[in-house]
């Protein structure tokens, strides 16, 4: 077997439906910059002019979607998903059984989906305009995005507009490291009390909010701290097969003290079919830039080699959209020394 290095090269209007979108200009901004968010380092990140939804889809967004197409997601295929169990009735709890090992407060739940956010005995009433739609995958939240004429964001176009016109920030308010708001007021909705036994909702809401809840920021974009998780264009650089999520939820932490410690650089990752009672997006279009691409696979490409050579391998690279250079370990060590 053979490993293969890639050397990377220089690299119609649409009816847009769902959310209003924010224009966001093109800049340099410092991304990351919080270990206990999963981002400890920073980098710089130049982007150019897009726009993002200026809320999550909401379950009303969602129902035009599904209406127009049918679209079934991937947790009615499931025949059930993941909800947090301070979330279900007593009823329900009862018939779930399923946990997950090690955080027990997830519950398999079977019939939780979108339109049934906690489960067969739950609705929607009250909750469609407003409130975040839930139990969305990242295949579900991509399918909605082609259909409203947008696409999903990269990590850094959602990062750089979660956090407003400061170009380096954890948080879009005040001075940009105040956990607080002006006069002490909660600018987002996360976890108080000890998780996962009580939250005590000091932030005006236990389990999720609706996305106008708190204030925009300074581009006048809402609910990028806490609530629900958002779906990203990027693949997860830390496992293969799993894509970035962004923002925290309502489970998360002011210090990290428990989950993860909600500020705009908030980041995990997760598998594409993978969707939960704190999980949605939002879409985003234009230019703008950033993204990652996931790593080839290394047995694809070796059998590639075996059937058809380094031109196939190219060919390859090529149609993924990969600007790239194949060589074989003697061609690197030749180019290697010639810079030499």
């Amino acid at each position: 077997a053979c490993a293969f290095w890639l050397r990377h090269a220089t690299s119609g209007e649409v009816s847009r439906r769902g959310p209003s979108m924010v224009r966001i200009p093109s800049r340099t901004f410092a991304m990351g910059g919080e270990a206990r968010s999963g981002a400890p380092g920073t980098k710089q990140v130049t982007l150019q002019v897009y726009e993002i939804d200026e809320t999550p889809v909401t379950n009303s967004d969602f129902r035009s979607f599904v209406k127009e197409t049918k679209f079934k997601t991937e947790a009615e295929g499931f025949g059930w998903s993941f909800v947090l169990n301070s979330s279900l009735s007593e009823q329900v709890l009862k018939e779930s059984d399923q946990r997950v090992q090690g955080a027990e407060h997830w519950v398999a739940v079977a019939g939780a989906f979108w339109r049934r956010p906690e489960g067969p005995d739950s609705s929607l009433k009250g909750r469609w305009d407003d409130h975040p739609v839930v139990h969305v995958s990242w295949n579900d939240a991509k399918a909605y995005c082609e259909w409203a004429g947008k696409r999903l964001p990269t990590e850094a176009e959602w990062e750089n507009a979660a956090r407003g016109k400061r170009k380096q920030s954890l948080y879009p308010w005040g001075g940009g490291d105040d956990v607080m708001g002006e006069g002490g007021a909660w600018m987002m909705n996360i976890w108080q009390g000890p998780f996962p036994q009580k939250d005590e909702g000091a932030d005006g809401y236990r389990g999720i909010a609706p996305v106008r809840a708190f204030p925009a920021n300074s581009y006048g974009v809402y609910a990028t701290v806490g609530n629900v998780w958002e779906w990203t264009s990027d693949p997860w650089p830390e496992a293969q097969d799993q894509v970035t999520l962004k923002g925290g939820s309502f489970i998360d932490s002011v210090d990290g003290a428990f989950n993860h410690k909600a500020t705009v650089v908030t980041r995990m990752g997760n598998t594409a079919d993978s969707g939960s009672y704190n999980t949605g997006f939002r879409c985003a279009s234009g230019r703008g830039g950033g993204g990652r691409q996931a790593p080839p696979d290394q047995a694809k490409l070796q059998r590639l080699m075996e059937e058809g050579g380094i031109e196939a391998v190219q060919e390859y690279l090529r149609s993924t959209g990969r600007k790239a250079k194949v060589m074989t370990p003697d061609q690197l060590k030749e180019a290697q020394e010639a810079r030499r």
